[in-house]
């Protein structure tokens, strides 16, 4: 049932987006990006990773894209110390966005999303099993430098890495405002977490901060960083991003600012040797 239900929701997302949609410049038919960075946790773990992405424009409002990711986690002496690293779970999304010509120019988005077991489950790298998820966006523009952002999105079955920093069962929401400072340059804040935890440590949400700078044509320069206020959420993230899928400076769903930060580095849920918890960033 869930598989036709991906298959039908798949079949019909590009029409229903490409309706009556805004004329909007085609983007490049492939973008690509790599981010980079380090997280560290409470109990002095720290993440380290980098993730790529590949983007192919079905239209110029509707893509799939991949995010594979490759992750190392140091462990303190109070944990057993060591080191482990290895690919995570690969996330997989087709991702469609639809503007409409009225005040405030609203963008409604949706995500379709799967996780293809490739990651070590034992060492929490991985969920043993093909994960999927959904996530809806909207985006508002009451000025042309002053845009906003919500988002919220569901794991559809218990293997999905899309639930952001806590359970992989959670319902996750992000709130995001964005301002073009200068031409080619653009600063978001948000918040981004679970609606609720699963565990004793409670809903897992932090705080973010993304600058992006346009470099040179389709070129875009990211630097990020986010500080977890509740739950297991890392204490302290900074990511830097560089490539031509980072062009969208109010992009909604997976390519928005915050929620590609969030999603990069491999999660960081990962709590210690052996664990069967995932990493449960987004992925970028």
């Amino acid at each position: 049932m869930l598989t036709r239900s991906l298959v039908l929701c798949l079949a019909v997302a590009p029409s229903l987006f490409a309706q009556d949609s805004l004329p909007v410049k085609p983007p490049p038919r492939v973008t690509v990006g790599v981010t980079t960075g380090s997280m560290g946790f409470a109990d002095h773990r720290v993440q380290e990773g980098i993730t790529g992405v590949i983007r192919y424009h079905l239209l110029s409002t509707v893509s799939v894209a991949m995010s594979p990711t490759y992750a190392h986690v140091a462990f303190p002496t109070t944990l057993g110390g060591g080191a482990i690293s290895g690919l995570t779970d690969l996330p997989l999304e087709l991702a469609a966005d639809h503007p409409f010509d009225i005040p405030w120019s609203p963008t409604t988005g949706l995500s379709l999303g799967l996780s293809l077991p490739v990651g070590d489950k034992q060492v929490g790298f991985g969920t043993g099993a093909v994960g999927a998820n959904l996530g809806v966006g909207l985006g508002l523009s009451p000025l042309e430098a002053l845009s906003f952002h919500i988002g919220a999105g569901k794991p559809l079955n218990d293997y999905s890495l899309t639930s952001s920093l806590g359970a992989s069962s959670s319902a996750w929401v992000d709130l995001e405002s964005s301002y073009q400072v200068l031409e080619g340059f653009e600063a978001t804040a948000g918040i981004d977490g679970d609606v609720a935890g699963k565990d004793s440590v409670g809903a897992s949400r932090a705080v973010a901060l993304s600058l992006a700078m346009h470099v040179r044509g389709p070129y875009t320069v990211t630097l990020s960083g986010g500080h977890g206020i509740s739950g297991a959420a890392a204490r302290w993230t900074l990511a830097l991003g560089f490539g031509t899928d980072f062009a969208g400076l109010q992009a909604l769903g997976s390519s928005s600012p915050i929620q590609r930060f969030m999603r990069s580095l491999g999660g960081g849920s990962n709590r210690g040797k052996g664990s069967s918890s995932s990493g449960h960033g987004r992925g970028p």
